[in-house]
């Protein structure tokens, strides 16, 4: 088998598994929900709330999720693939399917904008769900979503402690 024929196999073999979490995901948005990290603290009946505001969209290789300094107008989790975060052009992170993308959406009724920007690093499913629907959320909903919110922010901060630790350990 010649390298090209590899690379076009490895290729279809990416498309493929791609297309299977795409018709998964739009077909039981609920249940693709249901199985991503973020979403498991927040009880089945108010993350049925959640997927019914929310949308799934997708994204090819090298596609901008987000724009730094554009308003956030919508958070996102990855729900499959990963992308890379940029800041000034330069790499800051890296975030994987769970992760979520836009937190700021959830704080105060100000208007925040983008810290970095977000480019896939190959197809990417997130589930989209937009500041007007956030704003909607009250009640229980509000609440188990905050909690979730709070354990990902949590995880974000024990990362950036832990590279600032190594920074300082190779000074």
């Amino acid at each position: 088998m010649s390298e090209t024929d590899s690379i076009t196999d490895a290729i279809q073999a990416s498309l493929t598994n791609f297309t299977q979490r795409l018709v998964e995901v739009s077909s039981d948005q609920f249940n693709e929900m249901r199985r991503c990290s973020f979403f498991d603290p927040i009880p089945s009946d108010c993350l049925a709330q959640i997927a019914n505001e929310s949308e799934v969209r997708t994204f090819s290789a090298d596609e901008r999720i987000t724009t730094e300094g554009d308003t956030m107008d919508a958070f996102h989790v990855l729900m499959y693939g990963t992308a890379t975060a940029y800041f000034k052009g330069k790499v800051v992170g890296s975030i994987h399917s769970g992760e979520c993308i836009g937190e700021g959406t959830f704080f105060g009724n100000e208007k925040f904008t983008r810290s970095a920007t977000v480019i896939t690093d190959g197809e990417v499913i997130v589930v989209e769900i937009r500041k007007t629907v956030v704003d909607k959320m009250e009640g229980e909903v509000k609440v188990y979503m905050d909690k979730a919110l709070l354990l990902a922010l949590f995880k974000k901060l024990q990362a950036a402690n832990k590279k600032i630790e190594e920074l300082l350990r190779d000074k």
